[in-house]
């Protein structure tokens, strides 16, 4: 499995950071990677055991449940279904507070292609786009957070 971390400190507290990471009702608002984002069934809010949708810009799907939730400080989720190129998956936030009323947020992803050949060919290229595009998301978070948080 590789990990990749990527972090940012966002002048937001740490409570409403992470409440804008978990809320899907406007999460296309600040998250570019993604072009649909919801929650399965009935649920109207994450929390452990919920299941959320993502499609991201290029089409690929992925459906995860969540494995841990601790409001203000982690979510956690592990793919169920996912884009081909994924034999594994899961991914957290992690939002620590840095001080009075500024917040670091930590986004790391677990996977695994799949295949042995396919990851020894496409694991280090995988590796520099994920993070890539892990540091796009969190900067544009960044941006939402410090434009639209209320003192």
């Amino acid at each position: 499995m590789k990990t990749i971390k990527r972090s940012i400190k966002i002048n937001s507290s740490q409570n409403y950071v992470f409440e804008v990471t978990q809320d899907y009702y406007i999460r296309l608002d600040w998250d570019p990677y993604l072009n649909e984002a919801r929650l399965l069934g009935n649920s109207q809010n994450a929390g452990i055991g919920e299941e959320s949708y993502c499609k991201n810009k290029l089409g690929m799907v992925m459906v995860s449940k969540y494995i841990s939730y601790k409001s203000p400080d982690v979510a956690a989720v592990k793919m169920i279904k996912g884009p081909r190129i994924l034999e594994k998956f899961s991914g957290a936030w992690n939002v620590k507070s840095t001080g009075i009323g500024e917040s670091l947020v930590i986004f790391t992803y677990n996977y695994e292609l799949k295949g042995k050949v396919f990851n020894k060919l496409f694991g280090p290229i995988s590796a520099l786009i994920f993070g890539w595009e892990m540091q796009v998301r969190l900067n544009n978070l960044k941006k939402y957070c410090e434009r639209n948080n209320v003192p």
